[in-house]
């Protein structure tokens, strides 16, 4: 009895087992199928607190994080919602801490409630247990946010922080709902808590969640799908429920919409629910590792300039002071129609003097790019000295009287039009991993205005509609005639800028 509660063993109890318990003991250490219709009680909304069934698709996800397949020692779960996964991630666990000696098990999620919850499924199986099964609970280690056992397995909760289980010796690490991590906490989280796991050769990481647009999450998934990581991957499509047939999608889509559904049922990675571009194309697109960096890894070099090739650059100019980005988009020009991206550049922290420099370069390394500068706010600034101060005459400007374009509602929504017009069509190859992110979250915020979602970026995307913009429009055939209409003053000596090293060539200046 541990702490007046008769159902609970407490440790260093005397306990006489006979023959049936141990065969039964050496049964369920070795079936956790047979274990968990056992001995595994639930929760029912329909019949109250019952032994749990399991359906062949949670048989096969328990037995792959028992021995996962194709020499994989992790696992990565996606799936919809309500399909038991916190469940059979319970039995899992409860049968590693029982049947183990000296194991650690950290449970972390994205909230801490979330969490604990899952520790008061495995607590409330516990219970169930018949008295021979259990092992003896020590002092202190029945509470909200560990269970700590006589054979010296415990297990214990916190949030998705960097510090949650540093100074742990964790064997079994389960996190919940790992695509709903913030962006700002992830890459902290796995420096700190991953490496600590991999290096002991039996140590596990099982990863569990829904889909949320192409993040961390969706990395590791499509990586582990690739073969590219240590990470078996298994996904839990929405047919594999009984139950689930064409009139429940059909309902679910009825009363909810598509969107809901794919993202929340048929564990599709979509980015919001009125992304820009269409969620069946975002799910489509694939993303490549660049060739070549430069600028300190900001200059992404996906395609190296092909003699004779066309290429324009779409721009977006950020105040440099570590919120938005300036970036760039170098585009291939083969026909109005087959247009490729070539390279990206994105920098927080550039001032627009320097930006101004960049642009000039990377249009020079791409043949003498035509160059796309939305002229509102900073970005007039950096039109004004390639224009006037380099006396480089590749911007595109749209109007008689002033340099580049102007962004308002009406030039916006074109853009935006044209650049969804372009992807869906496939008239747009897209390599860039952060772009293909950044467009997940990208939305429509109010009628015809679309902007990124909530702390979302959206400054690559920016760039790339003003260069598909210019694709598009009739200035793609004068090849910015209008430009010229436009004096030049406070002109510098090109020949002598170029000889002491300021704007020729690429990747001289370190920003």
């Amino acid at each position: 009895m541990f702490m007046g509660d008769s159902n609970l063993k407490g440790a260093g109890e005397v306990f006489e087992y006979t023959p049936e318990q141990i065969q039964e003991i050496v049964k369920c250490q070795s079936d956790i199928i047979y274990f968990a219709e056992k001995y595994f009680k639930i929760i029912t909304i329909d019949e109250g607190e019952i032994y749990i069934k399991m359906y062949d698709f949670q048989k096969k996800i328990i037995k792959s994080m028992m021995e996962p397949p194709d020499g994989k020692r992790h696992i990565c779960l996606l799936s919809g919602r309500q399909i038991g996964k916190t469940t059979i991630s319970s039995i899992y666990i409860l049968h590693y801490i029982l049947f183990n000696s000296d194991k650690t098990v950290g449970i972390l999620a994205n909230k801490e409630d979330t969490a604990n919850e899952v520790l008061r499924r495995i607590k409330l199986a516990y219970l169930n247990l018949p008295y021979f099964m259990q092992q003896g609970i020590q002092d202190g280690g029945w509470n909200i946010k560990s269970l700590l056992l006589e054979n010296g397995s415990k297990i214990v909760t916190g949030t998705t922080s960097s510090s949650s289980i540093r100074s742990k010796s964790v064997s079994l690490l389960y996190v919940d709902e790992f695509a709903h991590i913030a962006d700002h906490l992830i890459k902290e989280f796995q420096e700190s808590v991953f490496p600590t796991i991999y290096s002991r050769k039996t140590s596990q990481i099982i990863l569990v969640s829904t889909p949320k647009g192409l993040n961390h999450f969706h990395d590791v998934y499509t990586n582990a799908v690739k073969g590219k990581n240590s990470f078996y991957p298994i996904k839990i499509n929405w047919w594999d429920v009984p139950g689930r047939d064409n009139e429940f999608k059909d309902n679910i889509i009825r009363d909810f919409g598509l969107q809901h559904w794919k993202q929340e049922y048929a564990a599709e990675f979509l980015g919001s629910s009125s992304t820009l571009i269409d969620s069946d194309v975002l799910q489509r697109l694939n993303y490549e590792e660049p060739i070549l960096t430069k600028y300190g890894f900001l200059f992404k070099i996906y395609k190296i300039p092909e003699e004779g090739v066309r290429y324009v650059l779409g721009t977006d100019a950020g105040k440099g002071v570590g919120q938005d980005s300036s970036s760039i988009q170098v585009l291939k020009i083969t026909n109005e129609r087959d247009v490729e991206q070539v390279a990206t550049y994105s920098n927080n922290k550039i001032d627009v003097f320097n930006f101004a420099q960049v642009i000039i370069e990377i249009s020079k390394f791409y043949n003498e790019a035509d160059i796309m500068i939305e002229n509102n706010g900073e970005g007039s600034e950096v039109a004004n000295r390639i224009w006037y101060d380099y006396e480089y005459d590749k911007i595109v400007n749209f109007e008689k009287k002033s340099l580049g374009i102007n962004a308002n509602v009406k030039t916006k929504l074109i853009a935006c039009l044209s650049f969804k017009r372009y992807v869906e069509n496939a008239w747009l190859t897209i390599h860039d991993k952060e772009t293909i992110r950044q467009m997940t979250f990208f939305e429509e915020r109010s009628e015809n205005i679309f902007k990124a979602a909530g702390n979302q970026n959206d400054d690559l995307v920016t760039s790339l509609y003003w260069g598909i913009y210019f694709v598009s429009s009739n200035q793609y055939e004068n090849q910015g005639e209008s430009g010229a209409k436009i004096d030049k003053k406070n002109k510098l000596d090109a020949k002598k800028e170029d000889e002491e090293g300021g704007v020729e060539g690429i990747c001289i200046i370190d920003y």
